[in-house]
């Protein structure tokens, strides 16, 4: 059976280290038993022009993050890459007309390795990245490419964040209660989510307080990405808590 694509709130870095329900819902999840492959498109790594499919035989851990302390800026998850896959999702990418580059060099983001040290930490699968598109519609062609992955047993992962007010979490405890701001664009924009239709959510910043919610966009891209690369409009919420009152860390798996 195909996996799922996932759609993971990776929230703050130290949800690796930090006890939260978040924490916990990683640990749960995992992976499945028939998972060759993980592929994440993150929200931290954005090109323009030309999508990138990272191809690396063993890349490295990027700590693209500060002020969290030294445990995870020394933290490395050692997953080996997938350059046979890589080359598979280029050719996908391609034959979806989508201008499309290997990329030897980068190194994995925290969007993709923090979640997964929680979901594998055993690192034994092969993670590798996509990146994200400049636009919503480049997000969902991207997703809608990605498609036929899943049944090679690939793990598709969009790895952003439902809600990222920056500047409503700084000051926030871990376990405070939601932002008034931020679970209003929640009630608005699950039941979109819960219809597994991706058309449903191209209008998401019309929603109340998008932009407080998404000052830029690229945390909610990778929920286009994952939802359109879903072979039917099914969703599942997986888990929903909050972290630091404006970050709402839902976990949903679309099609299946």
């Amino acid at each position: 059976m195909p996996l799922g694509p996932l759609f993971i709130s990776h929230g703050a870095p130290d949800v690796l280290t930090v006890p939260s329900p978040a924490h916990d819902a990683l640990k749960a999840l995992g992976l499945a038993p028939q998972t060759r492959a993980v592929a994440v498109v993150s929200a931290h790594w954005e090109t323009d022009g030309a999508v990138r499919v990272q191809s690396a035989a063993t890349p490295d851990t990027i700590h693209d993050f500060r002020g969290f302390g030294p445990v995870l800026e020394r933290a490395v998850y050692a997953a080996p890459g997938s350059p046979s896959l890589a080359a598979i999702t280029l050719d996908l990418l391609r034959e979806a007309g989508i201008d499309a580059e290997a990329d030897r060099r980068r190194g994995r983001d925290h969007g993709a390795w923090i979640p997964l040290a929680l979901m594998r930490p055993e690192a034994d699968i092969p993670v590798f990245q996509i990146s994200l598109p400049g636009s919503d519609t480049a997000a969902i062609t991207l997703g809608r490419a990605l498609a036929p992955l899943a049944d090679r047993g690939v793990q598709i992962i969009g790895s952003g964040s439902l809600t990222h007010s920056l500047r409503a979490s700084l000051g926030a405890t871990e376990a405070a209660a939601p932002h008034p701001g931020a679970q209003a664009f929640r009630d608005w924009i699950v039941p979109k989510i819960a219809s597994g239709d991706v058309e449903a959510l191209t209008g998401w910043q019309d929603a109340p307080l998008a932009g407080f919610n998404h000052p830029t966009p690229e945390h909610f891209r990778p929920l286009l990405v994952a939802m359109a690369a879903a072979g039917l409009p099914a969703a599942e919420l997986i888990h929903t808590s909050w972290s630091r009152s404006a970050l709402a860390m839902d976990i949903w798996r679309f099609g299946g």
